[in-house]
């Protein structure tokens, strides 16, 4: 799944580039805005998402990554 965090980071990364450089020439509507405040929140999530599958976690993008995670603590973790 790592492909596809990392693709959505460039996908999104791309995006906010495109944005900006509207943004630098004073062309930006209300929308861009939004559109970017949005993109840099889910940077934000889809890199977290990306520390924890380096970590080990399992990552779905299919589920609903903006709100919760699955943690899964491995099979050697206390309690298990």
């Amino acid at each position: 799944m790592a492909q596809g965090v990392m693709r959505r980071i460039e996908e999104l990364s791309e995006e906010r580039e495109r944005l900006l450089a509207r943004e630098g020439t004073h062309h930006a509507s209300r929308e861009d805005q939004e559109r970017l405040r949005q993109i840099d929140h889910d940077l934000q999530v889809l890199w977290d998402l990306r520390r924890r599958e380096l970590a080990g976690e399992a990552v779905d993008l299919d589920d609903d990554y903006f709100d919760r995670y699955t943690v899964d603590p491995g099979s050697d973790a206390p309690g298990r």
